[in-house]
């Protein structure tokens, strides 16, 4: 009788810590998320016949506060018959650096990018969720991340801030970056997915190289980036990404 009353006790005692921290660790997460957004980049192809469903799982992804989905779109498969309407190739540059900092044999598609640490193939939904939490519970080092934000002024014109962290060595790369929300919807005629409406969200128009950063606190300005704009500071030729930032809609 005394075993079982103090096992239930025990329980009990369990149960409300559980509760107890529970509050708080939510507390944690909704802050992490709120000062540190995660970015993801889609690298996809109107002539990837699995694409179209990755697409759709960014868009998805996109929705989420805490992460800054965007899409790349690449033109290497251009010759299985149908030529990507959106692709640049500055954004297979951007893929092939990544290639050699996370140590893939190649591009390929459609794959997932996480926080410039992790690749994943987007046509495994369970596997890039499950890759995204990873990275998202992964502590964040303070002594590297600066606070970020980008603002509409005047004429159209943006503004980023970029916050002290004296503790970080070595210059990051500072890209603005300009890309249509979407959805935009092209219908393709030829190739892997002819005859299908391929839709896309938060497209990339424009990614340029626009600064460097080592841990001082700078600001400055740039002209018009539409229709949304984003900022990523981050580690040279692929690597991690320390901050990243972008302007908010108007309906946000």
């Amino acid at each position: 009788m005394l075993a079982a009353m103090m096992r239930r006790f025990l329980a009990l005692a369990l149960f409300a810590a559980m509760l107890a921290v529970a509050p708080q660790a939510r507390a944690q997460a909704q802050g992490r998320t709120a000062a540190a957004p995660v970015l993801v980049e889609l690298y996809t192809s109107q002539g990837c016949f699995s694409c179209p469903r990755a697409n759709r799982l960014l868009g998805e992804l996109s929705r989420d506060p805490g992460i800054l989905a965007l899409t790349f779109p690449v033109g290497y498969w251009d010759y299985l018959g149908w030529s990507d309407t959106f692709a640049q190739p500055e954004f297979t540059s951007r893929q092939r650096d990544y290639a050699r900092t996370l140590r893939f044999r190649g591009p390929y598609t459609p794959q997932l990018i996480i926080g410039g640490v992790r690749q994943v193939s987007a046509s495994d939904w369970d596997e890039s969720r499950a890759a995204l939490q990873e990275v998202q519970a992964e502590p964040a080092p303070a002594a590297e991340n600066p606070t970020l934000s980008i603002t509409r002024v005047d004429g159209g014109r943006v503004r980023v801030n970029i916050g002290s962290r004296p503790g970080h060595s070595g210059a990051a790369d500072i890209w603005l970056v300009a890309y249509d929300p979407g959805p935009l919807t092209v219908f393709i005629t030829t190739g892997e997915n002819a005859n299908r409406n391929v839709t896309h969200y938060n497209v990339v128009r424009r990614v340029t190289r626009v600064g460097a950063w080592s841990g001082a606190a700078l600001w400055f300005e740039r002209s018009r980036c539409s229709p949304q704009c984003a900022v990523i500071v981050q580690a040279p030729r692929g690597g991690r990404v320390f901050a990243v930032a972008a302007t908010r809609r108007a309906n946000d």
